[in-house]
């Protein structure tokens, strides 16, 4: 894949305080499928760091076993740790469930306030340091019964499509800039180039119908239906949970294929591995009334998952989208900044216009490629 953005953690690292050691080559394991799980914190001066070289805006978690945190407190670096409050809790909007934020009781997602970070900057944490951008979460609990243990954590960088490296490496910024890549020195900043980036994102997703990066989708209503239910959304990378309204709450079911609930990634679709019907009371009704649900028990079945396809696993269209982002963001930079008379003047400036007009066009072209294309 042409692009250098990634969706692994480049380190990460575990800190118990009651040695004051930092665990090694955790972030390995953390990009294995399978593997050996690694623990997270327990006491509360134990900390999970996740570094990127990137920045990021969620993570999500393969839990192989549940914490007993009461709850997590997130911080990243603005030349000293600030305090966040995450996203998780904002996506329960059920009132027949509290909201609460992700506490690694079982596979789960976070986001963070990328809007909320704006003086986010890179430092060196761990044994040996490394300079990354960090994330740091720790327990509230001040000792919590059980510690997490994790398979595998993947990250969401602000820039999926692209980096500012490929865009800078794309416009040969080089010679003018006497860099590698741009920086908060540079005309336009990295900052800016970043915001371009996520700009370019959007229009592409708006525009294909079609997502390349992980998105957390919560409470997702259906009908129950013995024959199944087809997400809303496309191309799921994990279902996270499957939970059946009994009459008094919500029951979690079991997934896998001998257990309760299964997903065909295939056709897309969620499938019963057991047959059970809803509470008795509706016993006396008729088939399709307790099979689609009624009153009470319309929609009761709730889905979270992750879906957006997988950058590296589609060779297919990747490449556009790849070069479809960083065309439409360098066209932005060339309309947008002002180079002065050191990077274009006269007749170079003319050409720095056609220049981006092609790449916007070439970029629409890419698009309409990808809202085109479909797999049944």
């Amino acid at each position: 894949m042409p692009s250098s953005a990634v969706t692994v953690f480049e380190k990460i690292f575990v800190y118990t305080a009651s040695g004051s050691t930092w665990s090694t080559d955790t972030e390995i394991e953390a990009q294995s499928i399978g593997g050996t799980a690694f623990d997270l914190m327990q006491a509360s001066g134990d900390f999970l760091y996740l570094g990127s070289d990137e920045k990021f805006d969620a993570a999500y978690f393969d839990v192989a076993t549940s914490g007993s945190y009461t709850s997590i407190k997130w911080e990243y670096w603005n030349g000293g740790w600030k305090q966040i409050v995450p996203l998780s809790a904002a996506y329960i909007h059920d009132v027949d469930v509290t909201p609460t934020y992700y506490t690694f009781a079982a596979d789960g997602w976070e986001e963070f306030p990328i809007n909320n970070m704006s003086d986010w900057v890179q430092t060196a944490i761990g044994s040996p340091s490394t300079t990354k951008y960090w994330v740091r979460a720790s327990s509230t609990t001040a000792s919590a019964t059980t510690k997490a243990s994790i398979n595998s954590i993947v990250k969401r960088p602000i820039n999926a499509y692209c980096t500012t490296k490929d865009v800078f490496e794309l416009m040969q910024m080089a010679q003018i800039t006497d860099t590698t890549d741009f920086t908060a020195a540079t005309n336009p900043t990295k900052a800016t180039v970043e915001d371009y980036i996520q700009t370019a994102q959007s229009t592409i997703e708006h525009r294909s119908r079609k997502v390349w990066r992980p998105q957390y989708v919560a409470e997702e209503y259906h009908q129950f239906n013995l024959m199944g239910m087809k997400p809303a959304n496309q191309d799921i990378r994990k279902l996270i949970d499957v939970s059946i309204w009994t009459g008094s709450g919500w029951e979690s079911r079991t997934l896998g294929r001998d257990n309760d609930v299964f997903f065909v990634p295939e056709t897309g679709m969620i499938h019963f591995s057991r047959f059970f019907i809803l509470p008795a009371r509706f016993t006396n009704y008729t088939g399709s009334m307790w099979r689609w649900g009624g009153g009470e028990f319309n929609s009761p079945v709730k889905v979270s998952y992750i879906s957006g396809r997988d950058f590296n696993l589609d060779p297919r269209e990747a490449g556009m989208v790849f070069d479809a982002a960083r065309k439409l963001a360098a066209a932005t930079i060339i309309r947008s900044a002002d180079f002065g008379g050191i990077a274009v003047g006269g007749m170079d400036r003319v050409m720095m216009a056609q220049r981006a007009d092609s790449w916007s066009l070439e970029a629409d072209d890419l698009m309409d490629h990808l809202r085109a294309f479909e797999v049944f």
